[in-house]
């Protein structure tokens, strides 16, 4: 029988045996001598990365939060976040590092890596623990060099690494590179052409930057750009990877490193806390403020309250630790300075601002910024050239959302919003039902992909409909209609409510429209119906000058089959008072279609009669 090859490499490659300590640790419980080593090799790993890194590159706390109670995690090549549950995927998984490895080592046709993750999953966690790894090798293949691509003279760093050809690129955070931001497309394409003359590159990324449509179709895992130049014709294809969310099997041991054996109480409690929240394991970046979310005694819902809980159980820290330092003034702060950065990032080229950029703002708030000494536990950095910024960008895009619903929409600021940034919104949104939230100034482009709810898309453009057709158009689409359609079912609809410039609007996630919550204050004529619609419009109601008359089927979508408060046939979160409305279908050249919401039909009336109105917007 030949040898046991992994025992002999444990017994005789140091490699071998630093890269399994932690597992042989997790084993016997990490005590003594042995627990003593471990120290060692993280102090040795940290020590290793802020000499390569510096603190211009990664801070020490960014070193620190990586490195410590670090897992190693699986990668797989179908996105998880396909299905509805992200624990929930079945796909084939791989040690990542092993993956990494191997993709490296071969002899393949992608020269280029993508590594995509949601926010919190561990990406840079990965690169800088990988890279530690990498340099207590005694024997090595490749050089490896880390640049992180939020940094403003990212490109200039990428063109002074010396000896490209031997050198593997590892590019950190392309989502939060302001030139990606402005186009993704575009900017890899020019990486491409700036790190050609490397071994490899490999890049890390959120997983919703990339459009599925650049996936290659047929092949599982690889995306697709080109052309090369603008007088060359090729592509770049790219080999992707998914990091896949901790199992039941990784947090268990995870939370064994976290707490050692005489620590079982918390061990235990943690393991019901993490049981209960599926976002909490599926983000190593939360799980690791565990102790957070078992000192809160919280029941947690959306993944925001988490981030709130951080938040909360930071400042209650910082405040301890700073004389003269207050809990709100702090929080402001942090929140103002989230939203800066995100105003500044396109003119300042990177997320982070020096400190004479935000000293007035701390001013205001009476913060000491000299003499104020964040700790790794903080979820503001400060690195070696007083620049500040945030440990994870998912907390600066919370902050960042949590102080625009605060500010008056006059001081609202117009950006575009990264996805977390409208999931956090979104989560808000629910929370907070069914009292509307004043959304002015919001990005909600791509909302209704990110409720993740079924869509229904109806006519926009006027019709004259004779009374078959219309009888026709309610059975087709499931219309509930006391006349003609009693067992019609309705549309399943998710409203959303919110306020633009003092306007009350209701947007209906299930078909895209944005419905008045009330609408006419009168009854009116159909030319006068005309007339009231063309003058929200002239004067901007909530903002918009789209406004128009809903078509017959758009106005049937809002028909509930039973009947409810104020025995109407529509939801409660419109006004009461428009219970009936005009639609902008005719049946004939003196009459009009309408809805009501009292009796549960829709039918044709006069010109001359007089309706309400509620006006829609696509």
């Amino acid at each position: 029988m030949p040898p046991d090859t992994t025992l002999t490499n444990l017994l005789f490659d140091p490699k071998t045996w630093l890269d399994h300590l932690d597992t042989i640790l997790s084993i016997i419980g990490g005590g003594g001598l042995l627990g003593l080593l471990a120290k060692l090799k993280q102090w040795h790993d940290r020590r290793s990365l802020r000499k390569r890194l510096g603190a211009t590159l990664y801070t020490p706390e960014d070193i620190e939060r990586a490195m410590r109670y670090y897992l190693r995690p699986y990668c797989q090549s179908v996105d998880p976040a396909q299905s509805p549950e992200i624990r929930g995927v079945y796909a084939s998984r791989e040690d990542l590092f092993s993956a990494i490895d191997r993709l490296l080592d071969e002899d393949t046709e992608f020269k280029y890596l993508l590594l995509l993750a949601d926010s919190g999953m561990g990406k840079t966690a990965f690169q800088l623990n990988y890279y530690a790894r990498y340099l207590r090798r005694f024997r090595k293949p490749f050089q490896l060099q880390v640049i992180p691509l939020g940094i403003k003279d990212a490109d200039a760093r990428i063109k002074a690494v010396a000896a490209k050809s031997d050198t593997v690129l590892f590019l950190d955070a392309l989502d939060e590179d302001t030139l990606a931001i402005v186009d993704h497309r575009q900017r890899v394409l020019d990486l491409c052409d700036l790190t050609r003359e490397f071994r490899r590159v490999l890049i890390t990324c959120r997983t919703q930057f990339f459009p599925r449509a650049e996936e290659e179709p047929g092949r599982t895992g690889v995306v697709k750009l080109g052309t090369i130049g603008p007088k060359e014709t090729g592509e770049y294809f790219f080999h992707k990877l998914y990091l896949s969310p901790f199992d039941d099997a990784q947090v268990k041991k995870y939370l064994q490193l976290r707490y050692r054996f005489w620590r079982w109480r918390k061990r235990r409690q943690a393991r019901q806390v993490a049981g209960k929240i599926p976002q909490l394991t599926v983000r190593p970046m939360l799980l690791a403020l565990i102790d957070n979310f078992l000192a809160s005694g919280r029941d947690f819902s959306y993944s925001f309250q988490l981030y709130e809980e951080a938040v909360e159980g930071w400042l209650d820290r910082e405040v301890g630790r700073v004389e003269g330092l207050q809990k709100e003034p702090l929080r402001e702060f942090c929140e103002r300075l989230a939203i800066e950065l995100f105003v500044q990032r396109q003119e300042k080229k990177e997320e982070r601002l020096p400190y004479e950029a935000i000293e007035p703002l701390a001013q205001k708030f009476g913060i000491k910024l000299e003499g104020w000494k964040l700790t790794s536990r903080s979820l503001l950095n400060r690195d070696a050239e007083d620049n500040f910024k945030f440990a994870h960008r998912s907390i600066m895009e919370y902050l960042s959302v949590k102080r625009f619903l605060a500010l008056p929409a006059a001081e609202r600021p117009e950006l575009s919003w990264t996805d977390q940034m409208k999931r956090f919104l979104w989560e808000m949104v629910q929370a907070n039902m069914p009292k509307p939230l004043d959304l002015s100034k919001a990005d909600l482009l791509g909302l209704v992909q990110l409720a993740g709810v079924p869509t229904r898309s109806f006519r926009r453009e006027p019709y004259t409909l004779s009374s078959s057709q219309v009888q026709e158009m309610i059975k087709r689409y499931g219309f509930f209609d006391s006349s003609w359609n009693k067992s019609g079912r309705g549309v399943p609809h998710v409203y959303v409510p919110y306020v633009r410039d003092k306007e009350t609007l209701v947007f209906d996630i299930t078909t895209g429209l944005s419905w008045q919550q009330s609408g006419s204050p009168d009854q009116l004529i159909f030319e006068q119906a005309q007339d009231y619609v063309k003058e929200l419009n002239a004067k901007k109601y909530a903002g918009f000058n789209d406004w128009r008359l809903p078509t017959l089927e758009e106005a049937m979508s809002l028909m509930e089959r039973e009947t409810k408060q104020g025995n109407l046939y529509i939801d409660p979160l419109f006004d009461r008072q428009q219970t009936w409305i005009w639609t902008a279908d005719k049946e004939s050249a003196g009459r009009a279609w309408s809805v009501n919401f009292v009796l549960g039909y829709c039918s044709r009336h006069g010109f001359g009669d007089v309706i309400y109105v509620r006006a829609v917007r696509s």
